[in-house]
């Protein structure tokens, strides 16, 4: 067997495994199903992400839509909150993850930290409309200092709702940092919020 197969089927072992046993705690906490077949060893993109982030030295981090934690637990802040709407997820993310993260249920409306180095929202911002993403965001602008957000090529076979661009983003922050982060048909964008 070849290097490269062998590989391959470690990988594919792996997230196999991985799946059984989120498919195991959603049994217990019944978060929804995507959280269950998307382990880390099948979304590497995080590690990217984390890095993204780790490269403005953050103090605080939150990130909303945060499930399980996977990203957040990889980034070097002093303080790293996750937020989620899926009660479920956010009592599975408390279980597995640092006691150093603190989880909340609930989207942008609950963020309550008063200053913010990097706000993220991936993945999931897709399944709602440009203006929702506009008004959940700009009344956070005067507390974060970076926002890193997912743009979704529109000729990916991906099923999703809405393909944002951010250009209500415009005059409110600009792009210092784009990686595809491993990911094809996406790329992963850390903007500077300015003031």
């Amino acid at each position: 067997m070849s290097a490269v197969r062998r590989d391959g089927f470690r990988q594919s072992a792996r997230v196999a495994v991985d799946r059984v046993a989120l498919a195991g705690l959603r049994s217990i906490y019944g978060f929804h199903p995507w959280h269950a077949q998307s382990p880390t060893s099948a979304r590497p993109y995080r590690h990217g992400v984390a890095d993204l982030v780790n490269s403005v030295s953050p103090q605080v981090v939150v990130e909303v839509g945060c499930g399980l934690g996977a990203v957040l637990a990889r980034i070097n802040a002093a303080k790293r909150f996750g937020y989620d709407v899926d009660p479920g997820v956010i009592r599975a993310a408390r279980l597995i993850r640092s006691r150093s993260i603190v989880f909340a249920e609930g989207g942008f409306e609950q963020v309550t930290e008063p200053q913010i180095d990097v706000l993220i929202a991936v993945n999931w911002p897709h399944d709602f409309p440009p203006d929702q993403m506009r008004r959940w965001l700009a009344p956070l602008y005067s507390r974060i200092d970076y926002l890193l957000v997912d743009i979704i090529d529109p000729s990916s076979p991906s099923a999703y709702r809405h393909y944002h661009d951010y250009a209500f983003l415009e005059g409110c922050a600009e792009p210092v940092a784009t990686s595809d982060c491993g990911e094809k048909l996406r790329n992963f964008v850390l903007f500077k919020v300015v003031r």
